[in-house]
């Protein structure tokens, strides 16, 4: 135990900091990181008491328990995009998204898009910000090219889209580029409007980014809802 010798003095607090470890927090300090994986039993609904008998959850607001479900692996993708089309309720959006939705496509349906990202995002660093890392990464590394340019911006714990130079990319890799900035900075680049617009955004394009979207909102679990079912 640390002596004091000016607990009741106007010192008390120097001799306090004096008397810590260069570079080392004490506990109750920094973040916890839990190692606990829900399991389906964990997160099953009819234990839930938000739950009708019809299984709907009466929760004002959705399932409390959406994230340890998408850890579980308990959420399908189409209740993501479900409540994706609730939330944004402009009629355009709803409506391309629903027409996608009706034959998705797997998180990672580009050629080289999973092993482009899942090499650098096994190695990230956890920090409050994983969710718009996880879904910036997501979008830079779909497009070949555009990942190219910007793989040597990118550190564990850090995207520096300063040092990004999209010089030479497509019309695709130009949104994909302005949304990965968007969803990381919280910057409005790419508007609801020009989304929706299939001359400016293709199908494929968008639907990488209502992925993004999803991961940004709901945590990086979003890329394993695909194989998800219903629990």
């Amino acid at each position: 135990m640390t002596a004091r010798f000016m607990s009741d003095t106007p010192y008390a607090g120097t001799e306090q900091e004096m008397q810590r470890i260069p570079g080392f927090h004490s506990r109750g300090t920094g973040m916890a990181v839990s190692r606990f994986r829900y399991s389906a039993k964990d997160c099953d609904c009819r234990l839930c008491a938000y739950k009708s008998r019809k299984r709907k959850c009466e929760k004002a607001g959705g399932c409390i328990c959406l994230r340890e479900r998408l850890v579980a692996g308990c959420v399908p993708f189409e209740e993501l995009l479900e409540k994706l089309t609730a939330e944004v309720t402009v009629s355009p959006f709803v409506s391309r998204v629903t027409r996608l939705s009706a034959q998705p496509h797997p998180c990672f349906f580009l050629a080289g898009h999973r092993e482009r990202f899942e090499p650098l995002w096994e190695r990230h660093i956890r920090t409050a910000e994983e969710d718009a890392m996880c879904a910036a990464l997501y979008l830079l590394s779909a497009d070949r090219f555009l990942w190219g340019k910007a793989i040597s911006a990118i550190e564990p714990d850090i995207i520096h889209f300063q040092k990004i130079h999209i010089h030479g990319v497509d019309l695709n890799g130009y949104v994909l580029f302005h949304t990965a900035k968007d969803l990381y900075q919280g910057t409005k680049h790419i508007s609801l409007s020009e989304l929706v617009d299939p001359e400016l955004v293709g199908d494929m394009t968008f639907e990488l980014i209502i992925t993004a979207f999803l991961i940004r909102r709901y945590g990086c679990g979003v890329l394993s809802a695909e194989r998800s079912k219903r629990c």
